[in-house]
């Protein structure tokens, strides 16, 4: 028993190896080709001047890698290939569709690190991309943990809450070892030692760097799962006690509006967006106070959320008439028909949460199929609004 519990071991770590070496080499290969495709963009070379091939590459080597890294280990090697495969060409779709929108705009979007560079893709297009991929990469994480095309709801809350700690931590690393380079750069340069502030400015560094130390974090936070359970925890408790401050200050808000009237928020002309801000907040916390059903609450934080289930309806019906009142007079225009797609989104949270709320003798059992139904949901108003389904630009 000790001979195969020790071959077991070994097993295991030369498997771990062999994943920490992919992903490092995933890391530092997307480094160099975001780099080529960056420099392409700052001269106008090809393939920057071909936009139905710069585009989907630079969305391509920007996103595809993180699904690789974090599916490694995790997936069978067939089913990271086919997830992987699935999910290029999801990337292809919405990035040859934009490329085709935005033709002959010529250096209308901010590129790479903020310069202008000949169709890239917009801020837009990539930060709907990375949420398409963050929801759909945990739901077929889950899934393959599971080993089947629904898994539970606790297998969805530990894997997307571990994506978003290892996401938002790998971040924190980047930060951190860019900070501590720039200090050796002051250092070297109190004794006229400027080598390492002049790599610090040259791209064919900073690129490769920042993607494989991003890698690398992924990977250390990846097996180190009782740590980022731990701070998963922490943050999950210190949110909730945020849900009854958040919870007094909205239902204040909604007694205050029978009194002073709406007119107040039409004069803002953000007033939608400010509502659906609230809506998201109140998810977010009913989540963490909620976790995956079965966490220990005290009794203020059950009231707590169940109050929020109720108030996230009266805070979406308003946005719906702050945004029917501007189409009305106005007309619909890109922004508004995105906003349109949130208030959706935010309609399955309303009317799901209202549903969970009313049964008094459970714990907001059911908001657990909601947020799996929205989430796929969402899935399927990003593939519209980002391909010729529902173009925003071409509805207004």
């Amino acid at each position: 028993t000790m001979q195969v519990e020790e071959y077991d071991n070994a097993l295991g770590a030369e498997v771990t190896r062999r994943v920490m070496t992919i992903r490092l080499v995933t890391g530092l290969v997307q480094g160099v080709l975001l780099y080529w495709l960056y420099q392409s963009g700052r001269d106008g070379v090809w393939p920057a001047t071909a936009p139905y091939l710069f585009m989907p590459l630079f969305i391509l080597a920007l996103l595809l890698p993180v699904v690789l890294i974090s599916s490694l280990g995790h997936m069978k090697p067939s089913r990271v290939l086919l997830w992987t495969a699935v999910f290029a060409a999801f990337l292809l779709v919405v990035s040859l569709h934009e490329a085709w929108r935005s033709f002959g705009l010529g250096e209308l979007n901010r590129g790479f690190m903020g310069r202008p560079t000949k169709y890239a893709p917009s801020m837009l297009l990539i930060v709907f991309s990375a949420g398409f991929l963050y929801i759909a990469h945990a739901l077929v994480m889950a899934a393959a943990v599971d080993d089947r095309r629904i898994a539970s709801y606790e297998s969805y809350f530990e894997i997307a809450w571990k994506l978003a700690i290892q996401l938002l931590f790998s971040a924190f690393f980047v930060a951190v070892l860019w900070a501590v380079l720039w200090m050796g750069a002051g250092l070297f340069g109190l004794v006229k030692l400027n080598f390492l502030e002049r790599l610090l400015d040259e791209p064919w560094f900073v690129v490769p760097v920042i993607c494989f130390a991003f890698s690398c974090a992924l990977h250390i936070t990846d097996v180190r799962p009782a740590i980022v359970r731990g701070i998963r925890t922490l943050l999950l408790v210190l949110s909730s006690w945020i849900l009854p401050v958040a919870v007094v200050i909205i239902a204040g808000f909604l007694c205050t509006l029978p009194f002073t009237g709406l007119d107040g928020l039409w004069k803002t002309r953000h007033a939608t967006a400010l509502l659906l801000t609230a809506v998201g907040v109140l998810v977010m916390l009913i989540n963490a106070a909620f976790q995956n059903g079965h966490a220990a609450a005290t009794l203020a934080i059950r009231i707590s959320a169940r109050t929020a289930a109720i108030l996230v309806l009266p805070l979406t019906g308003i946005a719906i008439y702050a945004l029917g009142l501007r189409v009305h007079d106005y007309g619909w225009t890109s922004d508004r028909i995105v906003a349109a797609a949130c208030i959706l989104v935010a309609s399955c949270y309303a009317i799901g949460y209202q549903w969970a709320a009313q049964r008094y003798d459970t714990w907001l059992v059911l908001v657990a199929p909601v947020n799996v139904g929205t989430a796929f949901v969402v899935l399927a108003v990003l593939l519209a609004l980002f391909t010729p389904i529902a173009d925003a630009a071409r509805l207004s």
